[in-house]
């Protein structure tokens, strides 16, 4: 609270101290109880699996009373601590205003303290000069006494304040302790869940039923981010049987009949219903949930937990051969989505829950298969329906509504944990879902496809391992499949559309999610532009995942500006660490090969004449080279320790902070930083890396000066001549009019001076050489 004013320190009453007894008799009471539940099963005269069933749940029950008593223990330890610390306080205020009261001061509201003695009154009745001297004095240290008192008042009052806020923090968090314990979930069980339900079909709902509901589906944040990281979470026995008997009372009830489930109810009971029950659904079939007794998992969460109508409709194939197909010459070609309604309808009633709980349930993996398997089928049949597009705009709504769950889409397209979302005897196929994805045009619908492609390497950099190994294999899944299908993604059904045209925005999105892993395609050493889990891919397909990218303007830029990012981070990275980590140099020259080679592979498929092939070209390299719209989102970053160095020098820019890239390197002095990686167009439409060799070793150079302890180059007989009196690197642009010529003598001068220097260059050279030589490309 802020600093409480006078009359309420005045008026308070502290008596935290005296709630503590009856805290604590609660908290005994409970532990009481426990220990005669215990007493009384353990003393039954029977066995068997239904003993062992009673003895692990009453084993459970008195551990969960047990740190409920504890709670209630907290509670009292808080209160009496708020006790011994607030009333000695509040006392001492009070004392001391009563006593300036008394002595002739005034206390106002905000702790002022005021001399209020008559002076003018004193000094009348004062017989002497020595007696109006003493009331003068008098006057001067009452002042000064009540300015000490002001200042004291003052403080004691902020530290009242500030005690409160710690004592009610206290109270609060024991009591939030209480109430997650033993909120109405203490009452769930079986019973009461068949008449909750029994309830809501006819139209009716408490309160307390909407509340139980609520309490049932409801997890900490800790417990969020454990979904969301892939780990199990431990729910309460009670919660689950309670939630488990719900989805079992709705077993036979069709997809509709469940969505319709509180309808009759005013709109706001309605909301929270519906909401509850979405909640349920996404907790119940999600194998991270957990009930746990005896160190042993008792029950868990799966498909198998949801109402068996939904089951039905996440795992049967959603597509069938039309009966009703008109006689034509396509007649072979029409299906139909046979619940096609109720699909709608599920993702209506999906919307309506917590995003939260939506991480990593087989509901959201059995609505990313059937939506990819809809779009599948919708883009090579035709589909009796009664407007365009009504199949693949439903395909686009499922995986926009799943599309978040990061374990989901990892496992839709990586493959694992997916056997739950096929019917008995079934199998389930990564590689054709990843192609159901990406392999078609959308039609406009493409929100859906985006979010799963964005989600899969939203997590690349992030520290949590399990999250970037996941966010490294789904990535993988897609990289791999454009690598190996780049003809059918660049001529779609065979003719002249790519995705990038036809699909913008979901190939912007694979431009996005892909370039973090850039420098894994080349096979760098894992972790060292700190991803994990991105497999194997053949160096001869590298530049096929180019050339699918490069389809798309705008997508090439950003994805091949990415690529000579970590190109330049390679060179710097060679140089700041001492020019021998030469393996940065056939890396590096792997990603130009593949660049070029890609962006040649795209356009030959455009048929463009030469002129219109070299000004497209010109146009993609220079905004590649505009770093005022640089974005670093998805840049990879280097950091020496993954390269086996011994300092952990980042390249430039902060190592821990991905996304501050995007601001250094539109500072004006990273220009030359970047355009030394950025190639160049010679006449003939083909591209030249780098411009100039020049360019390169000016890039290492950089490099060089980036460590913090690097020596005074400026003295170094080699290329001491490139740094100014300061000690500065002189720009490039300097270097080549050293000679008065634009550099045509100045720049050999340079190379031949860096090499003398740095003799490594030598090797670093070869590395970039043999990776441009088609016959090392292998697969790593």
């Amino acid at each position: 609270m802020a600093t409480p004013s006078k009359s309420t320190v005045m008026g308070w009453i502290v008596d935290l101290g005296n709630l503590a007894p009856t805290i604590e008799s609660i908290a005994k009471g409970v532990r009481d109880n426990a220990s005669s539940m215990h007493k009384t099963i353990d003393g039954m005269n029977w066995s068997g699996k239904g003993r062992d069933g009673a003895d692990g749940r009453v084993d459970r029950e008195r551990q969960q009373m047990g740190v409920v008593a504890d709670a209630f223990d907290d509670l009292a330890t808080a209160c009496r601590n708020g006790q011994s610390t607030l009333e000695p306080m509040v006392a001492s205020a009070r004392q001391t205003v009563t006593h300036l009261n008394d002595d002739f001061y005034k206390v106002s509201e905000d702790w002022y303290v005021e001399d209020t003695y008559n002076y003018a009154e004193a000094l009348l009745l004062a017989g002497s000069e020595q007696v109006k001297d003493q009331i003068n004095q008098l006057q001067i240290d009452r002042k000064n006494e009540a300015a000490n008192q002001t200042v004291g008042l003052q403080r004691l009052a902020a530290d009242i304040g500030a005690a409160d806020d710690a004592i009610a923090t206290a109270l609060s968090t024991a009591l939030a302790s209480i109430e997650q314990l033993t909120p109405a979930s203490a009452g769930l069980n079986p019973v009461v869940a068949q008449q909750d339900l029994d309830a809501w079909k006819n139209g009716k709902a408490t309160p307390d039923q909407l509340e139980r509901l609520q309490l049932a589906t409801q997890l900490t944040p800790d417990q969020l981010q454990d979904l969301l990281n892939g780990k199990d979470v431990d729910l309460p026995q009670e919660r689950f049987d309670y939630l488990r008997t719900l989805m079992r009372g709705m077993d036979g009830m069709s997809v509709s009949d469940i969505s319709q489930l509180g309808d009759k109810l005013p709109v706001d009971k309605q909301g929270t219903l519906k909401t509850g029950l979405v909640d349920a659904m996404q907790l119940m079939s999600n194998p991270q949930i957990k009930t746990v007794g005896d160190d042993k998992v008792e029950d868990q969460g799966g498909m198998i937990q949801l109402p068996t109508q939904v089951q039905t409709l996440l795992k049967e194939n959603p597509v069938r051969r039309s009966e009703k197909a008109p006689a034509s010459e396509f007649a072979g070609n029409f299906i139909d989505i046979p619940h096609e309604g109720d699909f709608n309808t599920f993702v209506d009633l999906l919307g309506k829950g917590n995003p939260g709980l939506a991480q990593g349930s087989d509901l959201d993996r059995g609505l990313l298969k059937q939506g990819a398997e809809i779009g599948a089928a919708t883009a090579t049949n035709l589909v009796l329906e009664p407007k365009p597009h009504g199949a693949t705009d439903l395909a686009d709504r499922m995986l926009n509504q799943a599309g978040g769950d990061r374990l989901a889409v990892h496992d839709l397209l990586y493959g694992t944990n997916m056997q739950c979302t096929v019917t008995d005897g079934g199998h389930y196929d990564a590689p054709s879902h990843v192609a159901d994805l990406l392999g078609r045009d959308w039609h406009g619908h493409e929100d859906g496809v985006s979010k799963v492609v964005e989600t899969a390497g939203r997590y690349a950099t992030s520290a949590d391992p399990t999250l970037n190994q996941q966010s490294g294999e789904a990535s993988w899944a897609l990289a791999n499949y454009a690598s190996t299908h780049a003809h059918d993604l660049l001529h779609l059904d065979g003719g002249d559309q790519s995705i990038g045209m036809v699909d913008p925005k979901m190939t912007k999105a694979l431009g996005q999610t892909l370039a973090s892993y850039i420098p894994d395609m080349v096979g760098t050493t894992e972790g060292a532009f700190g991803t994990h889990g991105f497999g194997a891919i053949d160096q001869a397909n590298v530049k096929n995942i180019f050339a699918v990218i490069d389809s798309n303007k705008d997508a090439a830029v950003d994805f091949n500006r990415a690529a000579y990012v970590s190109i330049a981070q390679m060179n710097q990275a060679f140089g700041a660490h001492g020019g021998t980590d030469y393996a940065l140099g056939e890396w590096a020259g792997r990603i130009d090969a593949a660049a070029q080679s890609g962006m040649q592979l795209e356009l030959d498929g455009r048929k463009m004449d030469q002129a219109t092939q070299l000004k497209y070209e010109q146009t993609i390299l220079d905004s590649m080279k505009d770093v005022a719209a640089f974005g670093g989102k998805h840049i990879p970053r280097l950091g020496i320790p993954a390269l086996g160095g011994s300092n952990s020098l980042p390249m430039g820019f902060s190592i821990s902070d991905f996304t501050e890239l995007g601001v250094k390197v539109a500072a004006p002095e990273v220009k030359n930083w970047l355009f030394g990686a950025v190639p160049e167009l010679k006449p003939n439409a083909e591209l030249d890396g780098y411009g100039s060799q020049s360019k390169q070793f000016y890039n290492i150079l950089q490099g060089m000066t980036l460590t913090s302890d690097h020596p005074d180059y400026s003295k170094d007989p080699n290329i001491g001549r490139y740094f100014d009196s300061n000690g500065n690197l002189m720009s490039f642009d300097d270097i080549k009019r050293l000679d008065g010529k634009n550099g045509e003598n100045s720049l050999p001068v340079f190379k031949g001076n860096m090499k003398n220097f740095l003799p490594g260059l030598v090797a670093y050279d070869d590395g970039w050489t043999a990776a441009h030589n088609k016959s090392e490309w292998h697969p790593r």
